[in-house]
């Protein structure tokens, strides 16, 4: 690890949207911290002092401050820093402290000042990603509103129920025509449905039951509409697959407050069943489903895809000789590697053990395997700590395929996987793209 001050400058640093300052005077753990974020779309900003922190702060905000907890010679912390923040804590970003030491009362110091988290080194820098997203997803609000489909004859009722929907945040249509529901909902994907029970020649709980016969619609909230109050209509319709019944009519409070609790609660139970729990990312299922949808947009829009299929190269090998806990951080890496790395348009996804995929849309092949490969670059270069005696760095190999070349989301599938086992084959830590 090379000890020169080579990161240890005043000026900011480019890209201050992913931009932390590092508060330190050792130069060899600014470099290595350095060396390891940027691989993640971060930028490590080290200063000296804090002065030099002020000054960097009135040009450029950052994602979070990182303070290095100093010690003096003989062991033991000094105090002097804590002094410092003190005058300090009318900073607008978060503090993350850094110390060789774990006791309480550095912890109980380090909360007085303001600190939102605490690392001991050598640092975990997974989870210190894990944190830094987490302050950067907050500040950018980019929640995409829910969308909520609504099936009412009356058109008048529906641009009402509309209106009140959008007012609340929420993206709404709706359809007239009860024949047209099963293509709208196939083509808008919405996060709950609004359905009125008696249409011309339907009735809206037949309705439901054909939605919850396709797979990927059965979790979708459906909430009846009726004009008459009757009981056993509404145990009824609930028994059918509906999830709520209203009586019409509706008071706008009521509606936005009933559809926005099923809506938190729809998306709830989604996370637990579409999100592998270590790393968060869509399960094999969840993927599947989504490549489906994907590749039959892509058909109705005349666009490409690209599915990269990714293996962690000798991973039972990192379990054997690191622990599960250094291969559990490993997944993780390489997770939020791909999700910072790729686009957010894009899906990422966890087939499986050590397997990912990733669907990079309106990609050609080649465009693709320039992403992919510079995503294999990076994670090759970052070295793992699991203890502190022991270095750790892990490669993967990367099949792709493509639509149109491939016509749908199985032969998109089988083809990657063959790109990928001949990746393996022929080497591992590099990338193959599957030709017709």
């Amino acid at each position: 690890m090379d000890s020169s001050p080579t990161h240890q400058t005043d000026l900011p640093v480019e890209h201050s949207d992913r931009l932390v300052y590092l508060v330190t005077k050792d130069h060899q753990f600014a470099s290595f911290l350095a060396e390891q974020i940027i691989h993640f779309g971060y930028d490590i900003q080290p200063v000296r002092d804090f002065k030099s922190l002020a000054n960097a702060i009135a040009k450029h905000h950052s994602v979070a401050i990182l303070i290095d907890i100093p010690s003096k010679e003989n062991g033991i912390l000094s105090d002097e820093i804590f002094d410092e923040i003190a005058e300090f804590q009318k900073s607008l970003s978060p503090i993350i402290f850094v110390s060789e030491y774990d006791d309480q009362v550095v912890r109980l110091k380090s909360i007085q000042m303001g600190g939102i988290a605490f690392f001991t080194k050598p640092i975990n820098f997974v989870n210190l990603i894990d944190k830094l997203d987490t302050l950067n997803s907050a500040t950018k609000q980019t929640t995409k509103p829910s969308r909520v489909l609504i099936v009412e004859d009356q058109q008048a009722v529906a641009s009402y129920y509309q209106m009140i929907l959008k007012m609340s945040g929420m993206d709404a249509q709706y359809v007239t025509d009860p024949n047209m529901v099963l293509n709208q909902v196939r083509e808008y994907h919405p996060d709950l449905i609004l359905m009125d029970t008696f249409m011309p020649k339907i009735k809206g709980t037949d309705l439901a039951k054909v939605i919850r016969q396709i797979d990927d619609f059965v979790s979708i909230p459906i909430v009846f509409l009726s004009s008459e109050d009757d009981f056993a209509k509404r145990i009824e319709a609930l028994d059918l697959g509906g999830d709520d019944f209203l009586i019409k009519p509706i008071k706008a409070s009521h509606l936005m407050a009933v559809v926005r609790t099923r809506l938190e609660r729809s998306k709830t139970l989604r996370t637990f069943m579409v999100r592998d729990s270590l790393t968060n990312l869509l399960n094999h299922t969840a993927f599947r489903s989504t490549l489906n949808q994907e590749v039959n947009r892509c058909k109705r829009q005349n666009s490409c895809l690209a599915l990269a299929m990714l293996d962690i190269d000798h991973f039972k090998q990192v379990n054997d000789t690191y622990g599960h806990a250094a291969g559990d951080s490993v997944l993780k890496s390489l997770s939020r590697l791909l999700e910072q790395r790729l686009r957010r348009s894009d899906i990422v996804g966890r087939y499986g053990g050590e397997e990912f995929v990733a669907l990079l849309l309106d990609c050609k092949a080649d465009q693709a395997l320039v992403i992919m490969d510079e995503i294999r670059d990076h994670f090759s270069k970052i070295d793992f700590y699991p203890n502190e005696t022991s270095a750790l760095s892990v490669t993967f190999s990367c099949g792709i395929s493509t639509f149109p070349e491939y016509k749908n989301a199985q032969e998109l599938s089988d083809a990657s996987d063959q790109a990928l086992y001949n990746a393996k084959a022929s080497g591992r830590n590099k990338i193959i793209i599957a030709r017709p």
